[in-house]
């Protein structure tokens, strides 16, 4: 079922109906919705009048009453003269006899973070980032759990969920930051301990689980100071430090049993929806960075319907590699994401052969980032790719 990533407010500047039509005659059958969102400014080149649309990290649905219950607040943004942007889709996409796949960004969200800041991210050096809830904390998973089993409720065919992994230090967004500059923090290591976070929920959940969190946090305040230290410090690989310091083994493994205890928490939200997982966090869309994340996915199969390879990617064997990875992990469905970023693919027959690619090895689900960001010329070439 191939399927387009779009944004709420390009169906409502286009027409759910005229967008449908459009997309059939692609060969599109689904559209992934941005439902729960992190900030953004994007383009609608199709929309030269209606350019840029600016927003920040919020909800695309009407709040239900069962966040009256809980301390952290949904900010809902609003899209044209719609109550309820994601009911408002899922009813005209229906109509249309197409499928609506909800796409919801979990934890990165700097707005959340912001106006909730006791539940944000913190490093061992005490610095809170407003960019990411922290799953250890029981408020921030009841949240989501919220989000899932409201959007459940607005009848989608399936809910996708992207970033449910502890995130990096640098993946800033909204106003308040600028470009980000880190010139002596360069590997995904560094970067990954440096972002290991240290708040009350990590201290208070660590306390049922076999690690010694002080402990963690000294070793982490010392390795992250060479590199602070010597812009020519050579870090270790993340597998040498854990055998050196196996207290790093047991933080890891910490992290790995909170994003679990979330993910638990959102299928039972989830329901008889489909549940489906990005494969992708802050540090990468290749499989072996979910690991710095605390994302295992053998851990997580039970909990999971489906997962996608993001094979953001110009070369089929890549993309490819990256979809029998995941298909070796475990026995879940694997569906695949490509882009059509002219970085990536700038001509019609590199999308043709990625989608080929792609086909020979997975009968899964195929969606294309972005309908929203895309020209015409594009919507041609993905009805050719898809012919």
């Amino acid at each position: 079922m191939p399927a387009v990533w779009t944004y709420p407010w390009t169906l409502s500047r286009e027409g759910i109906a005229d967008a449908c039509e459009r997309l059939t005659e692609c060969g599109i059958d689904a559209v992934n919705v941005a439902s729960h969102y992190h900030s953004v400014r994007s383009m609608q080149p199709r929309f030269p009048a209606d350019l840029f649309r600016t927003y920040a990290g919020g909800c695309y649905f009407e709040p239900d009453e069962a966040f009256d219950r809980l301390p952290i607040d949904p900010t809902v943004n609003r899209v044209g003269s719609w109550d309820d942007p994601l009911a408002e889709i899922v009813d005209g996409v229906h109509d249309r006899g197409m499928a609506v796949n909800a796409w919801t960004v979990c934890l990165h969200n700097s707005r959340l973070g912001a106006t909730n800041p006791e539940y944000r991210i913190e490093s061992a050096f005490g610095d809170a980032h407003d960019h990411s809830l922290c799953p250890s904390h029981p408020e921030v998973r009841a949240y989501f759990a919220a989000v899932v089993d409201s959007i459940r409720e607005r009848g989608v065919d399936e809910i996708q969920l992207e970033s449910i992994g502890f995130p990096s230090a640098y993946h800033d967004h909204g106003s308040q930051f600028g470009h980000d500059k880190h010139q002596t923090v360069t590997t995904d290591v560094e970067a990954a301990l440096l972002s290991q976070c240290f708040c009350d929920g990590c201290r208070a959940a660590a306390a049922s689980h076999p690690v010694d969190l002080e402990r963690a946090q000294t070793s982490v305040r010392a390795l992250v100071r060479r590199s602070l230290a010597d812009p020519t410090a050579s870090p270790s690989s993340f597998d040498a430090i854990v055998e050196r310091e196996p207290v790093l083994g047991n933080l890891f493994d910490f992290r790995a049993t909170v994003v679990e205890r979330l993910l638990e928490r959102l299928a039972d939200a989830a329901g008889s929806a489909p549940l489906n997982y990005y494969a992708m966090e802050a540090y990468g869309s290749d499989p072996s960075d979910l690991a710095l994340s605390g994302v295992r996915l053998a851990d997580l199969e039970e909990h999971l319907d489906r997962v996608t390879a993001i094979c953001y990617v110009s070369d089929p064997e890549l993309a490819r590699e990256r979809i029998r990875t995941l298909d070796h992990t475990g026995d879940l469905p694997v569906d695949t994401g490509i882009t059509l970023d002219p970085n990536v693919v700038d001509r019609r027959e590199q999308l043709c052969d990625l989608v080929d690619g792609v086909r020979s090895v997975t009968d899964g689900s195929l969606s294309i980032y972005h309908h929203s960001l895309a020209t015409e010329t594009h919507l041609e070439w993905i009805a050719d790719a898809l012919a």
